[in-house]
């Protein structure tokens, strides 16, 4: 009968969306991504919510996941769980901007079941240093610390674990 879909039709149909959507996704992506100084990780010290003191370029050595949220982010509300999987198996390092006091973020994350070391940036200070103006925004540091990767918006486990195995290959 004409007009009728078969399943095979759909799932080829489904396929192209996706893989259409995927090419969108990262060309928007690549055109609104910040621009960096510098392609390496500066040398600056953070402190995390636990209160620890941190040198961002001690995560040399492995490849870094960087990865810049706001609490009052709808996208990252939905990207941050991805984050925080993806840190049970590799470096991540998380910047949550203008998102209250570390108690705030702490009951956050816990509301949410987040798990991911975290710098509270209160006043947006590392996001202008890395020029990020959407968030989120994550950028892949190779294990030399050569910036290899940057991805504004939502990004899949996936997509970021492609990325992460890819950058040993691109400094």
């Amino acid at each position: 009968m004409k007009g009728k879909f078969s399943l095979k039709t759909i799932l080829l149909e489904v396929v192209k969306f996706a893989i259409l959507a995927f090419i969108v996704a990262n060309v928007v992506s690549y055109i609104r991504k910040p621009d960096l100084a510098q392609k390496s990780l500066p040398d600056l010290e953070v402190t995390l919510l636990d209160g620890s003191q941190k040198k961002l370029t001690d995560y040399k050595g492995k490849p870094l996941v960087l990865y810049f949220w706001g609490s009052w982010c709808p996208i990252c509300k939905m990207s941050s769980p991805v984050i925080s999987d993806l840190a049970k198996e590799y470096q991540v390092l998380t910047i949550v901007v203008n998102s209250g006091s570390s108690d705030e973020i702490k009951s956050f994350m816990q509301t949410h079941h987040l798990s991911f070391p975290v710098v509270n940036d209160g006043k947006g200070t590392l996001a202008q240093k890395f020029h990020v103006q959407t968030f989120p925004t994550t950028f892949i540091f190779s294990e030399n610390g050569i910036n290899t990767f940057t991805d504004v918006g939502y990004t899949s486990k996936w997509s970021l674990k492609l990325k992460l195995w890819l950058s040993r290959f691109m400094d």
